[in-house]
């Protein structure tokens, strides 16, 4: 039943856009008034929520699906063409299930969900807390073709209590997830490891399979293909449980998390970074950070590493080029002996409690973007 209505979905989507991109070809345009110089301007004719919500009224009964959600569908196509300031991609057969819905559209009892005459169980996770006033949701399918129930709600009562009010600074790293100021080390989920040799089975099935179809041109589903689909799943799984955990230590044990602006693009671009970057998910891990840190009513900052790991944070002086290899490394001025990343951790902390940044002759990132 799920799965019939996120085609519907796919439809009201495609609909939407068809409909945007007709519009613009026919090179219709919009008067506005501009605040500025107070005269009225046309600019390419994009319709406006209740635009496009008057144009797919009344189709819900005909594509099985609730009024709310229909809107729903508009709405978001609005949305993410106003954030992305383009025209959004079609969503295909192929494209996984996605159903959004609005809270007058479902109710919730007994681990039960009740939408448009439907009847859904589902397994909880976790309860909703008594005073949760639930505002929008959606149910999503992943790779493995298993539905999930997601709900956002406002509430008084959920948050994360803050044990300590210790202050951090914390270098993101290649051999570890992350390294603390207090000399704690995150180390890697290191998934990529155990998961690369069953893989590459997979895949040496899937090609032999591949010419095999190619050469009596019978072709269908690849064999092992939904064995490949689950093992994705399941490392995601595993490596997005790890990083929920870890985040949450952290965010219940510091006031003030300051993180190092790791260029996570630059890593992936990389051919020997890129699969350690984006199996440890580092970009997931600082998303993690900030909103938890939010609901602890701690400070989240991030500022500039440059130079972080060769310039010493006892005496700040800084060294020439130190290569990735070199974990540790001793002062010449004053003596001291340094690990690589406790010292970047300790100097992107005292770069923000300071006010200025690290190696501050040289300009930041940020200062060079808005430049």
């Amino acid at each position: 039943m799920l799965s019939k209505m996120s085609r519907s979905v796919n439809m009201v989507w495609n609909f939407c856009k068809q409909t945007q991109k007709e519009a613009l070809k026919n090179k219709s345009v919009k008067l506005i008034d501009d605040k500025k110089s107070g005269k009225k301007i046309s600019i390419p004719y994009f319709f406006s929520s209740s635009e496009m919500d008057g144009l797919v009224a009344g189709s819900s009964k005909e594509l099985c699906l609730h009024s709310q959600t229909v809107q729903a569908i508009s709405q978001e196509y609005i949305t993410r063409r106003i954030q992305f300031k383009t025209l959004l991609r079609w969503r295909g057969k192929r494209t996984l299930g996605w159903i959004p819905f609005k809270a007058s559209a479902i109710k919730i009892q007994n681990r039960k969900i009740f939408y448009n005459k439907n009847e859904f169980s589902f397994c909880n996770s976790r309860d909703l807390p008594e005073d949760a006033k639930i505002k929008t949701g959606s149910f999503c399918q992943d790779k493995s073709g298993h539905w999930y129930l997601n709900v956002t709600f406002e509430s008084e009562k959920i948050g994360i209590k803050r044990e300590d009010d210790k202050e951090i600074g914390i270098d993101i790293g290649i051999k570890t997830l992350a390294t603390c100021s207090n000399g704690e080390k995150i180390e890697r989920p290191n998934l990529r490891k155990n998961a690369l040799a069953k893989l590459r089975y997979l895949k040496r099935c899937q090609s032999f399979a591949q010419r095999k179809q190619s050469k009596c041109k019978k072709y269908r589903e690849l064999p092992k293909a939904k064995q490949e689909r689950k093992l994705h799943v399941k490392v995601a799984n595993i490596r997005q449980d790890y990083l929920h955990k870890e985040s949450t230590k952290l965010a219940k044990k510091c006031s003030l998390i300051v993180v190092g602006d790791v260029p996570c693009k630059l890593m992936n671009r990389n051919k020997k970074l890129s699969g350690i970057s984006l199996d440890s998910g580092i970009e997931m891990f600082k998303s993690m950070l900030k909103y938890k840190a939010v609901r602890a009513a701690s400070t989240y900052k991030e500022i500039s590493e440059r130079d972080s790991s060769r310039t010493c944070s006892k005496c700040s002086e800084k060294l020439p080029r130190i290569e990735l290899g070199v974990r540790h490394w001793s002062c010449e001025k004053c003596g001291a002996v340094h690990d690589r990343d406790v010292n970047a951790a300790i100097n992107i902390l005292q770069s923000y409690r300071a006010g200025h940044p690290i190696g501050h002759d040289r300009q930041t990132r940020a200062k060079k973007n808005s430049s």
